[in-house]
Order: C-alpha cells, then structure tokens, then sequence
C-alpha cells in the first residue's frame, strides 16, 4: 500500500490493554470505527497486554480482515514479526524502540511512523526521516491511556515539530471530542486516538467531531 496523508486524519490506536482485556472488543470497536470513517488503525499490544504471541496474531489477523475490507491501512506498533504475520500495512515506533534504519532494511515495504516529542527528538532522527512516511506528535495532551508518557506539549508543542518536519504529522495524546479543535489551526494531517473511540458512547459520532479537525 502507498502512503496517503490523509490517511492520518482519524488515526485509531487499540489493544486488548485498552479495552478491560477483551479481544472480542478489539475487533467490536475496529468494526464500528471503520464503519464510522476512521482512516489508520493500529494495533497496539503494549502496557501489560496480557495476550501471548499466538494470541496477537489471532486477534491481528482479524482486525487485518477488517481494516482490508474498509481499504483503512493497518499499522502494528513496534513488533516487526507480528506486522509480517498478518500483513500489516505499516510500523509504529518510538524513541528507542526498533530503529526504523533497521525495519526498513528487513521489511522495506512497510509504512514508518515515528514517535517525535519535541525538536530536539526531531533533530536526532534526521538520518532516519528519509525512510519514515509520517510522524506522531505529542502527547498534545495529558493521557492515562498509554504508559510511560511523556509531559504533554500542548498545541503550541504540536505546531512547533509540525513547522518545521516536511512530513505528514498525526497529533497524539488525550485528543478527546472537547478539547481536538484546539488543534484545528495546526499544519496537521490528523490525529490519533485510543480512549476518545475506545470508551465512547457513540463511535459515529466521536470519529465524525475527530475528522472536523482536520477537514
């Protein structure tokens, strides 16, 4: 698959760790999510999953099916061997996580993203933005759904890598329905979520406020 930047505007990040360790939940919010327009997923097994590696290729090969069937790209973060098993689009890493020199040289037709927090992360992974395709931003706001977070950076943190990358950035972190306008002014391509889909009441509508973001 070609990367396409819009294909970050409502850029769904889920895992069993995130919705009470229920892999048939997984694969309930994926459906209504790319029913309800989401653009990206990515499979998240991280922060104490407590899925073995057979059961995440089980679960990854269903959402497979279900972001295959919805034309929606599908991106694993940071498990080359599980994103080769069920023919994910793309990987996800973080500073210091798999150098992303090293995926590509292993599996080169994947999509890269990489997880950037401010300039000075932006600067140190210059050698390695000409094999990446977009980068995650943030946190733009303070998060509980992932741990080991870093200090949020508000928009005017988001805008300040956003200025100045000459790659598509997806937002990241504590983007809900009240508070994702206040990223509507940035040179963004979208944002990424988990808890503003995973624990809403109403996927239609949450994915709908999300895409008014960038539209």
């Amino acid at each position: 698959m070609n990367f396409d930047p819009t294909s970050l505007m409502v850029y769904l990040v889920v895992g069993s760790q995130n919705v009470n360790d229920d892999p048939n939940e997984v694969i309930r919010v994926v459906q209504a999510a790319c029913d309800a327009g989401v653009t990206s997923v990515q499979y998240r097994e991280k922060d104490h999953s407590k899925l073995n590696q057979a059961e995440k290729v089980a679960l990854g090969q269903k959402i497979r099916s279900i972001t295959k069937a919805a034309n929606v790209p599908l991106y694993v973060d940071d498990d080359l061997p599980l994103a080769l098993a069920i023919q994910a689009d793309g990987l996800h890493v973080g500073q210091g996580d798999t150098p992303v020199q090293e995926i590509h040289q292993v599996a080169p037709g994947l999509l890269l993203g990489l997880s950037v927090h401010d300039l000075k992360e932006l600067a140190a992974s210059e050698a390695d933005l000409a094999v990446v395709d977009y980068l995650g931003v943030g946190p733009a706001f303070a998060t509980t759904s992932k741990e080991e977070v870093k200090e949020a950076i508000g928009p005017k943190g988001v805008f300040s890598v956003a200025s100045k990358s000459s790659l598509p950035v997806v937002a990241i972190g504590g983007i809900q329905e009240d508070n994702c306008q206040e990223l509507a002014e940035l040179p963004i391509a979208g944002v990424a979520v988990i808890s503003a889909i995973t624990a809403s009441d109403d996927i239609q509508r949450s994915v709908q406020k999300l895409r008014g973001v960038t539209k």
